[in-house]
């Protein structure tokens, strides 16, 4: 199988937090480097097309926690981050074109609360990027796609031996620019409305070191084009797993099985560019691991 697109994202960090009244509120400034290199390729050749890009930009990000309680967290954070630019799609003149880089902004509020191993987090986000847009039969930047939501996070212990993790989330997300404001306030491609991901792993008593595990994952509509003519269902699925620990000759070892999907639902994704992939049927994964 031949490559289609490469990229390499670098980014290296530099914040200094202040806390005062006992660690109570804590403030946290910084900067981050980011690079991203890319390059694509031709589909089934495998060679480069163009020239590809090596871009960085200097982004800021700042944070801001408060404690009323001892198990009671408020925060408010800032960050923008750099991302690889679309591929210019089939059908338009600059097909296969790489779009430079391009900074996304994210601002978030949230509740944090911990409870004897068990913590969970809500939290409302709004994250603003360019997009891009079809000028005349070439594909290039112009547009903005803001995303807004709530989103609940669980983990953590909720009985002896029994453990969540995950989770559910809302988003609304829009076109706020489009090529002649054509398509402005339609849903943005790519993007459900709601997701939930949410998995539990059981330690089984009666056999010390045996763990089964399992997760759920649902996706809502979401639609393929800007216009909104065009969408995909949604989709669920479910995982089934189980590891076993024991030790042999003094050393740790950890054997795994993962069955995805297990009832070998059928479904279709999507990716913000638009770009469909058929989602991965009935999947057995079995592996082993050694600590020395």
């Amino acid at each position: 199988m031949q490559k289609y697109t490469a990229a390499t994202l670098t980014s290296y960090a530099l914040a200094d937090t202040l806390s005062v009244l006992e660690g109570r509120v804590e403030l946290t400034v910084g900067a981050r480097k980011q690079r991203v290199e890319s390059q694509n390729y031709e589909m089934n050749v495998g060679t480069p097309a163009g020239a590809g890009y090596d871009e960085e930009e200097t982004t800021p990000m700042a944070g801001v926690v408060v404690k009323p309680w001892e198990n009671i967290s408020l925060y408010a954070n800032y960050i923008e981050g750099l991302s690889p630019g679309e591929t210019a799609p089939i059908g338009t003149a600059n097909a296969g074109e790489m779009l430079s880089p391009y900074v996304s902004k994210q601002k978030e509020v949230g509740i944090k609360g911990e409870w004897n191993g068990f913590g969970a987090t809500l939290a409302a986000f709004e994250i603003k990027r360019p997009s891009s847009v079809n000028d005349n039969g070439r594909f290039t930047r112009g547009g903005e796609q803001r995303n807004r939501g709530l989103e609940l996070s669980l983990f953590g212990e909720v009985a002896e031996g029994a453990r969540l993790l995950g989770g559910a989330s809302y988003t609304q997300s829009k076109l706020t620019k489009t090529q002649d404001g054509q398509y402005d306030g339609n849903n943005g491609i790519g993007v459900p409305r709601r997701q939930l991901n949410l998995g539990g792993e059981y330690d089984i008593a009666q056999v010390p070191g045996l763990t089964v595990t399992a997760r759920t994952i649902y996706t809502s509509e979401q639609y393929v084009d800007q216009a909104n003519s065009l969408s995909l269902p949604d989709w669920w699925r479910l995982d089934l797993g189980a590891r076993y620990r024991f030790e042999t000759l003094g050393k740790p070892v950890v054997l795994r099985a993962n069955l995805d999907n297990a009832f070998d639902k059928n479904y279709w994704g999507t990716s913000t560019a638009g770009y469909l992939y058929l989602g991965e049927g009935r999947t057995l994964q079995l592996s082993a691991s050694v600590d020395f």
